[in-house]
């Protein structure tokens, strides 16, 4: 009975840290890229609710998403009812195609669709957005391919200070190629693969099944850094006093 209702909390716990909104908007430069970490995140086991724009159902279309994900279901802008779904609980808003069209109206503050509704939304709750910038940034070397790299420099700062507004809230801009590594990154921001780790003193060894917010703790009260087997479960509120205390946890290869 005690390892049925140990069992499940593992598996909730998981749930939860491993939940991300996939939000597809219009753009295709970065596709391929994106689609690959993307896909790397579910083989992992993370939890992805799918969404695609108005514009990225005509130009990308569910069915091609479906097939490069391996998934069965996908959900369109017009079909959506409410934003909860799709920020409860997850770890972190992923736009794999940012256009500059979405990224300019959440710089501004602008809410007028899903899109960007559910951008604002997650910002004011504090939950990590990773978005791909290589289609909304014009120095994105893309660009030159198709001759969109002709702008006025003036146009081109106004741009850079609207990319630079959205980093000021949190959001994280990175490459395509890249998106997985900074998703994984944000949802354990106090996590460190042992190869970065900074320079513990001392570091204490985890074997258990479930870190908890009591172990983070005492790590902090005795000074000692934790190295967590790939094994081990951290709680979400184990992840939170970490994270708050500065408690450093180096996941062990």
């Amino acid at each position: 009975m005690i390892e049925a209702i140990v069992n499940e909390v593992i598996k909730r716990l998981q749930e939860r840290m491993q939940k991300a909104t996939v939000f597809f908007t219009g753009g295709a430069y970065g596709f391929q890229e994106s689609m690959q970490q993307i896909k790397q995140l579910k083989e992992e086991g993370w939890e992805l609710n799918v969404l695609l724009s108005n514009s990225a159902a005509y130009v990308l279309t569910p069915q091609l998403i479906k097939e490069e994900l391996g998934i069965s279901e996908v959900h369109v802008e017009r079909e959506v009812k409410g934003l909860k779904p799709y920020y409860d609980g997850i770890s972190a808003l992923i736009f794999p195609t940012l256009t500059l069209n979405t990224a300019v109206k959440v710089s501004l503050g602008i809410a007028d669709n899903l899109a960007t509704n559910l951008a604002s939304h997650v910002i004011m709750k504090g939950i990590p957005i990773i978005a791909a910038r290589d289609g909304c940034d014009l120095r994105s070397p893309i660009r030159e391919e198709f001759g969109l790299h002709k702008a006025p420099q003036a146009y081109v700062n106004q741009v850079d200070q609207y990319l630079h507004q959205l980093e000021s809230f949190g959001v994280k801009l990175v490459k395509a190629k890249e998106l997985s590594d900074v998703v994984r990154a944000s949802a354990l921001p106090c996590f460190h693969k042992e190869a970065q780790a900074g320079s513990s003193a001392r570091v204490k060894d985890v074997q258990k099944r479930v870190l908890t917010r009591s172990d983070v703790i005492e790590a902090k009260q005795k000074f000692f850094a934790l190295r967590v087997s790939s094994a081990t479960i951290i709680s979400p509120l184990a992840l939170d006093t970490a994270k708050e205390l500065g408690v450093e946890l180096i996941r062990h290869k």
